[in-house]
């Protein structure tokens, strides 16, 4: 069977052949670099696929390639071990296998800071000497090597503002010298991220002009933060003038800014501005303002894939691992057929592999699930798109989605919120990995923050509801209070996420009211 399976690896096509490979890795009768050759293409393979499916992690691919490879004194040893750092063995395995600038580079890179420290000479790299300790967190170790950078490259000033910052910040006072410092050094590097850090300092030092002067010349954040101070100080007519310049641009910002400049304009009774501040919201955010963004453009017309048949029999035989193999290596080879592959993607379950490749066009928005959601979102009194718009953006329809934060499940619902919608369900907690059941929680909950949104009709109402749903109802509801209103809220929340969230699912919401 071993040898049947070596000359599909040997001279097959496809899937079959690259799986065929990796089914070799441990046999010892297959020679040793052979064996180090399928390690290797296996792990390239899963790295740039990168499924979101168990047992599709490269990590273990790797490990096995960086084993055999050096075993068989195979120079890519070296670029398989880097895959693998920060681990001990890594680091352990690098350092018996390179030298230099480029073990220098892959320690850093790897995030190998310790071990960067104790083979970097003195004298040698103080870039990287300084900014391994600033990602230490030591601080005051990093200075010396800041300064010294600065001498020979102006960027090392930016790092060495960064440093006195986070110093000035461990001080007994904000004031202390170590933030006059860090101006002096922020000073000497004319760049937009360091007159964003500037910003930062002089705005926690109180000194809120000044530090507006800077955040106007630095990068989209910093002129957001600006804004917001103006509008802090009263100066409304000043702030509507760099959200409108913001607005303009291309930024992640951008649609926040022309909403707010739109509702600023209004206050201040400019119907011009107004009136290009409508003009440039181009996303979901224009949902709230009566404006219907363009819907995603198509994707282009293709013809079924040659995996098409191949695929129809591997599920006929309850085979849809193999088959989905069989589509991502397709789609890793030629990636310019994704129109064609993209729907066995979906035919398969991998919603968000093919949500990834459409991007951005309309076969980006799948209706997986379409009898639950219809059903679910009926019963709770919900536009089923607004609900598809939801899953959409917490988990591309991945049932097994987990976050880092531990948010679990199409909804992706932390374990507390999702027994507080048992509760409200009246049931034991069901399984939060089940399709249906996180459909029918995510229903659930979202009619029951509408209703605590009730104060709003509309799309004010969704818009309260969904940045509940992300930032809790307890977030939103006070800092609605706190501001006096729901768009003070918008700009004025504390965190950036339920921002960004809330215009990604108003934008997926506009995308599927426009598909049929």
């Amino acid at each position: 069977m071993a040898e049947e399976v070596r000359q599909v690896a040997l001279g097959g096509e496809g899937y079959a052949r690259m799986l065929s490979g990796w089914l070799l890795v441990d046999r010892e009768e297959v020679p040793l670099a052979e064996r180090a050759e399928y390690a290797w293409r296996y792990a390239l393979f899963l790295e740039e696929v990168r499924a979101f499916e168990p047992g599709w992690e490269a990590k273990a691919a790797w490990r096995k390639a960086a084993f055999l490879l050096q075993k068989a004194q195979d120079p890519r040893a070296f670029s398989a071990w880097q895959k693998l750092l920060p681990e001990e063995e890594a680091v352990a395995a690098l350092l018996s296998l390179g030298e230099g600038e480029r073990l220098w580079e892959a320690l850093f890179q790897g995030r190998a800071y310790e071990a960067l420290l104790r083979v970097l000479p003195l004298g040698v790299r103080p870039d990287l000497r300084a900014q391994a300790f600033f990602r230490l967190g030591r601080y005051g170790e990093a200075l010396p090597f800041y300064r010294e950078w600065a001498r020979r490259d102006p960027r090392g000033y930016l790092g060495l503002g960064y440093a006195l910052w986070r110093l000035g910040r461990r001080a007994a006072s904000p004031s202390g010298e170590h933030l006059e410092e860090a101006l002096e050094a922020l000073a000497r590097y004319p760049h937009p991220e360091s007159r964003y850090a500037q910003g930062r300092i002089l705005e926690e030092m109180g000194r809120v002009l000044e530090a507006v002067e800077a955040y106007r010349q630095s990068i989209p954040q910093g002129i957001w933060r600006a804004t917001g101070l103006l509008e802090r100080q009263g100066l409304k007519k000043e702030a509507l003038a760099l959200y409108l310049d913001l607005a303009r641009g291309t930024s992640p910002y951008a649609d926040d800014a022309a909403l707010r400049a739109y509702i600023l304009a209004g206050e201040l009774g400019l119907a011009e501005s107004r009136r290009e501040a409508l003009d440039l919201v181009q996303g979901g955010l224009g949902l709230l303002l009566g404006k219907e963004p363009l819907p995603p453009p198509p994707a282009p017309s293709s013809s079924p894939p040659p995996e098409a048949s191949l695929v129809e029999a591997l599920v006929a035989f309850g085979k849809e691992a193999w088959a989905r193999g069989v589509v991502r290596y397709a789609l890793w080879q030629r990636p310019g057929d994704w129109p064609a592959l993209v729907p066995l993607l979906y035919r398969l379950g991998a919603y968000r592999e093919g949500i990834r490749a459409a991007w951005p066009t309309l076969l980006a928005y799948p209706r997986p699930y379409r009898e639950w959601v219809e059903a679910y979102a009926g019963k709770e009194g919900l536009d089923p798109n607004l609900l598809y718009a939801l899953l959409h953006v917490e988990s591309r329809f991945d049932p097994l989605a987990v976050s880092p934060t531990g948010a679990l499940g199409l909804g992706q619902f932390l374990r507390s919120t999702w027994e507080d919608v048992a509760r409200m369900l009246g049931e034991p907690p069901a399984d939060p990995f089940d399709p249906e059941a996180s459909i029918r929680y995510a229903a659930r909950y979202l009619r029951w923050l509408m209703d605590r949104c009730a104060a709003y009709r509309g799309l004010e109402q969704v818009a309260c509801a969904v940045t509940a749903y992300n930032g809790g109802v307890g977030y939103t509801l006070r800092g609605i209070a706190r501001e006096g209103g729901l768009y003070a809220f918008l700009r004025f929340q504390e965190r950036d996420e339920p921002r960004e969230y809330l215009a990604q699912v108003l934008s997926a919401y506009a995308a599927y009211r426009a598909i049929p």
